[in-house]
């Protein structure tokens, strides 16, 4: 069974016998794309970006440096922009975003049922994105049909990530502070009773001489006072006082460190996130557009229905040469 011509000049005299065919349907795909673009709904792509400042910019120890100056880039590095992307990604940024604008009466579902909680997710997945450069610094994209909602959802985003990430810098700090106010509080209940205890045996022997070995300042003359127990007294004194001294000296170095912790606790003036472009309702919609839609609909029947005529006239030549 020999299977008939088919070669180049076939399939040229096959498009030009039929090229009014071509040309028909070809211009039916075009005015088809032409129809469905005008009569669907326009998707408009809103864009911001920003930039992470460095942290460390709003930590004590570079804000209260008291010995030499340590050099502290103003951006931030590469791991604290990868922590900062895994919180970008969080499904919680993106509830935070949807109430705060109320996406889910604009998409039309209802937060209290999963399903409709899975397909915001879904609506997010595909139309949020967030892009890493080069240079670490962070583009966020929202698509919508509505200019106005995308360029709302961007802007709110780099708000909330930017207000999250700082929260859990000032959370932080104000650990620290409960545990030094603690402590503090610790160490003046123990003062006070060193001095009540240190009060009542100076009086009751008559000890009204500094003696404190952890001040150096033991003196060799004669020490006033007297009665029973005064030997005794003279020793719990002096063990006593040193005790109290020390607990003074480390409630003054705490307390110095809870004012920086204060001072460093509330970073609303120092934003780690620096936003350089601001999103605004973009005003032509997402490509394709008008022309590229009629185009790319034409050129696609074009080649279907070139595809379609040179199979019908290759199986046609193939059934008559069997007969």
């Amino acid at each position: 069974m020999s299977t008939p011509r088919f070669d180049i000049v076939d399939v040229t005299q096959t498009l030009r016998g039929n090229r009014k065919t071509i040309l028909i349907v070809s211009i039916l795909t075009a005015v088809l794309g032409a129809t469905f673009y005008l009569i669907s709904q326009r998707e408009y792509k809103a864009l911001g970006s920003f930039i992470m400042t460095n942290p460390l910019y709003t930590d004590r120890n570079n804000l209260f440096q008291e010995s030499g100056i340590q050099f502290v880039d103003y951006f931030a590095g590469d791991d604290d922009v990868d922590k900062l992307m895994s919180m970008v990604e969080a499904d919680t940024v993106k509830y935070i975003v949807a109430d705060k604008l109320n996406l889910w009466a604009h998409y039309k579902l209802d937060q209290s049922k999963p399903k409709d909680v899975k397909k915001l997710l879904d609506t997010y997945k595909d139309n949020y994105k967030v892009i890493r450069s080069e240079y670490n610094a962070c583009e966020v994209s929202f698509v919508d049909t509505e200019p106005a909602t995308a360029a709302e959802v961007v802007n709110t985003t780099m708000k909330t990530i930017e207000a999250l990430f700082r929260g859990y810098y000032v959370s932080q700090r104000a650990k620290m502070i409960i545990s030094l106010e603690s402590k503090i509080s610790e160490m003046d209940s123990s003062i006070v009773a060193m001095t009540d205890t240190l009060a009542a045996l100076r009086d009751r022997y008559k000890i009204y001489d500094i003696i404190n070995p952890a001040r150096q300042n033991l003196m060799a003359s004669t020490t006033h006072g007297g009665g029973a127990g005064y030997g005794l007294a003279m020793e719990q004194v002096q063990n006593i006082s040193s005790l109290k001294d020390q607990l003074v000296a480390d409630r003054a170095r705490y307390t110095s460190r809870l004012n920086e912790f204060k001072t460093t606790s509330k970073t609303d003036d120092i934003p780690l996130l620096h936003i350089t472009t601001s999103a605004r309702p973009p005003v032509k919609p997402k490509p394709p557009g008008l022309i590229l839609t009629i185009l790319s609909s034409g050129l696609i029947g074009l080649f279907f229905s070139s595809i379609y005529l040179l199979i019908r006239t290759y199986y046609r030549s193939l059934i008559a040469m069997e007969r």
